[in-house]
């Protein structure tokens, strides 16, 4: 599969994103009142679910736990200290020499159990090949996709999917072949969290604005852009999406109609990306939080 997805990128090196040139050219006819806003935390300690205080809108958050246990106990915490968040998505992380991610060439022991804690909670499912130094379980590929297709067909509680490999479209067969796409429009409960994270000035507009709307085009309430990754002061400037550039790429997203936006991540939240996101977007109130 990693051989396929290397093909892919040689072959498309010259014309990426070929995949949205049939998509993304109508306009909306309404617009969402509000647009939903959530953040993911894959190291909710304390100190970075601190950041939490300084929201004046809701938010759902989803943070990353070991166990379903540990995840119960973290949840409550949560919904105990920072009355801003609304819902917090279980997002299920794999021992890491079993991969870390619940994707196709992960452990499959480690992918199922994950699933299996999953039971009954909004989830987010993070689809991507492993994390070194994990090494890829080929022979657990197939069991994996065919195991992430009947698990997904059975889930009633919401399941948020992230994806990255953005350049390769929303559907594309090459996609759902390696087990990196499970389509929305083929389960109920699924929406994809696409990876739109940038750095610099990051994608050209016309280019962002297309992707987007090709999304809402496709699959409405359930397309999330994923943008990020925000500043925390733990690295060099430009690991990170300025706030500038995250302003434009909100207003591009409510443009194209977009519903919910989720951005990594909670630690780090600042004045200046709180600006832009009140000037970029309609923001719930506590009044409606609950609708």
């Amino acid at each position: 599969m990693l051989l396929l997805l290397g093909l892919a990128a040689g072959a498309f090196a010259f014309f990426p994103y070929r995949y949205y040139l049939t998509c993304g050219s109508s306009q909306p006819s309404t617009l969402p009142a509000v647009v939903r806003v959530g953040l993911y935390e894959e190291f909710p300690a304390a100190e970075r679910l601190a950041k939490l205080q300084t929201l004046d809108f809701p938010v759902s958050v989803a943070v990353t736990a070991a166990s379903r246990q540990a995840f119960l106990e973290l949840r409550q915490k949560i919904l105990d200290g920072y009355p801003t968040v609304r819902a917090v998505y279980y997002w299920p992380v794999l021992p890491v020499e079993a991969g870390y991610y619940g994707g196709p060439l992960s452990q499959s022991q480690a992918l199922q159990r994950a699933a299996a804690e999953t039971e009954g909670l909004p989830t987010l499912w993070d689809l991507e090949l492993p994390r070194a130094p994990a090494r890829p379980a080929w022979g657990d590929f197939l069991d994996n996709r065919a195991y992430l297709d009947r698990w997904l067909k059975t889930r009633t509680a919401p399941t948020h999917i992230w994806r990255s490999a953005t350049w390769l479209g929303l559907d594309s067969g090459l996609l759902r072949l390696a087990g990196l796409h499970y389509d929305p429009l083929d389960y109920g409960q699924v929406s994809l969290h696409l990876d739109l994270y940038t750095t610099g000035g990051g994608l050209p507009p016309d280019l962002l604005a297309t992707i987007l709307r090709c999304g809402v085009e496709r699959y409405g309430e359930r397309f999330i852009p994923a943008f990020g990754v925000l500043n925390d002061g733990a690295g060099a400037p430009d690991l990170y999406v300025p706030a500038a550039t995250l302003e434009r790429d909100l207003v591009l997203a409510r443009a194209a109609g977009v519903s919910e936006v989720w951005i990594f991540g909670v630690n780090g939240l600042n004045d200046e990306y709180l600006a832009a996101l009140h000037a970029a977007l309609p923001l719930e109130t506590f009044v409606n939080a609950g609708e």
